[in-house]
Parts: structure tokens; sequence; C-alpha cells
């Protein structure tokens, strides 16, 4: 997989952070950043896919796309976060003819 760089400038707090996640860990600055960045991204991907459920914009088997996780896990961070679980007959067959095309 082809690797880009990326630069970034950080308060003097957000910088000293990274720096002592990198010692707790071990690791150097550049793989401590890249792990903290990773995390940021999945739990952004979360709150974006949470949203869209919540307002009704995707049905939860969507959102778990979205975020990246399997259907039971968005079913139980929802649960968690007193989003009400609404599936219907159309959640179902928009859900099936996004996994196996309109000609099922």
């Amino acid at each position: 997989m082809p690797v880009k760089t990326m630069s970034a400038r950080f308060n003097d707090e957000l910088y000293e952070e990274i720096l002592e996640y990198a010692k707790e860990k071990g690791i150097p600055k550049t793989r401590a950043l890249r792990e903290l960045t990773k995390e940021g991204v999945r739990k952004w991907r979360l709150t974006k896919a949470l949203a869209f459920y919540r307002e009704g914009k995707v049905t939860v088997w969507k959102a778990s796309r979205i975020a990246g996780v399997p259907l039971s896990r968005m079913v139980e961070v929802a649960a968690s976060e007193k989003i009400p679980i609404h599936y219907g007959r159309e959640d179902l067959e928009s859900d099936f003819k996004s996994v196996f095309g309109e000609t099922v």
C-alpha cells in the first residue's frame, strides 16, 4: 500500500500529550501520531454513522458499514447511546438490495 506523508502543527499541550503517549507505549512519536489519528478517525466515523442513523438517514446496517463495524456492534452502540432501533420492512428491503443487488 502506498504511503503518503502529511505535516501538521500542534500546540505545546497536544504535542506533549502525543510524546507522553509515545513514551508510555515505547514507540516512536510518528507511530504514536499514526495510532492516535487512526483511533480518532475510527471514532469520527462511528459518531457520523450514529448521527445518520439517529436522524433516520440510513438503516442500522448502512450505519454499521459507514462506521466500519459489524452490525451487531452497531446495534450495541446504538442501544448504549439510547438510540431506538427502528428497522422495518422497507429497511430490510433496502439492505437486501444493497447487499444482493436490484435483481434478487
